[in-house]
């Protein structure tokens, strides 16, 4: 099943950003990123908690050309709803070719039954593990230098704002997420820099896979 409220992309530039007060472990719970869309403030909520563990939270940061955001750096400030397929814009972090595979990738994707999916390209960005703070640390650079912000997620139900920013594919059976499983709705923070460089910070839970089937099973990495 999808995003139960959807998916899409909001378009705006940075206002503010803070994040919940440093636990004793070093994790933050959640770090909120506000975005200007015209006359309204967006909240948009990172979800950064590494669940007590010292590689709870994985992320990258991928440099992107900025003709990889497949018009939607055309698109005008506020909230856009996406389809979850190659062609609307959305992202999927194992199927984007703009997102680049990775180690963990491809040897997913030796293991998986009758290769569910294209072989991945040589290079590859590497997941970071570690903290929510270690992560934050590499997501703050490119909302201080972002010209433009891409949020990519699920619309709040109600309120103005976007969450699950973050990688929504890949939780296990017992995991309460798994009902919203699905390819081409993975969330990220795109920044559109000053001197018209595009970054996105992705990232994802220790929990959740690395590949999953075009059937959204769940894949041992």
């Amino acid at each position: 099943m999808p995003l139960q409220d959807g998916y899409g992309v909001l378009a705006g530039t940075l206002h503010s950003y803070s994040c919940d007060r440093i636990k004793r472990d070093g994790q933050y719970y959640h770090c909120t990123v506000r975005v200007k869309a015209g006359p309204r403030i967006y909240r948009c909520p990172v979800d950064l908690d590494n669940k007590k563990s010292s590689d709870g939270i994985q992320w990258r940061v991928v440099e992107m050309g900025r003709t990889s955001l497949k018009g939607i750096s055309e698109l005008g400030d506020g909230w856009h709803t996406l389809r979850s397929n190659p062609h609307s814009g959305a992202l999927d972090y194992y199927r984007s070719p703009e997102l680049t595979p990775t180690e963990e990738y491809r040897r997913a994707y030796d293991d998986a039954p009758d290769n569910i999916m294209n072989a991945p390209a040589s290079g590859c960005v590497p997941w970071r593990y570690g903290t929510g703070a270690a992560a934050f640390r590499d997501l703050e650079p490119l909302l201080k230098h972002a010209r433009r912000l891409y949020v990519f997620g699920e619309p709040f139900r109600t309120g103005k704002g976007v969450h699950n920013i973050h990688q929504n594919q890949g939780d296990p059976p017992d995991s309460r997420w798994f009902g919203e499983n699905g390819i081409w709705q993975d969330g990220c923070i795109v920044a559109e820099r000053w001197n018209h460089t595009v970054a996105a910070f992705l990232c994802k839970f220790k929990s959740q896979r690395f590949i999953t089937a075009d059937a959204m099973s769940h894949l041992s990495a």
